[in-house]
């Protein structure tokens, strides 16, 4: 009589599950810089905005020229 022999499926490890948490990682990450560029940006912007009125006065929307 012939002997069974009993055949096992190899099964890969699936790294699906690490590999989409990195991608939702990286996105956010793209997000968060992007979003910090443009506060970065909108300090700076005001910062030069007040130094540049400075300069230049104005009172009532009128400006004042200096002699």
């Amino acid at each position: 009589m012939k002997k069974k022999t009993v055949r096992r499926r190899r099964t890969r490890k699936q790294n699906k599950p690490t590999l989409d948490y990195m991608v939702v990682v990286r996105s956010w990450m793209l997000v968060v810089l992007f979003a910090l560029m443009l506060g970065i940006g909108a300090i700076i912007g005001n910062y030069l905005n007040v130094q540049l009125s400075q300069g230049t006065p104005t009172v009532a929307g009128s400006t004042i020229e200096a002699r």
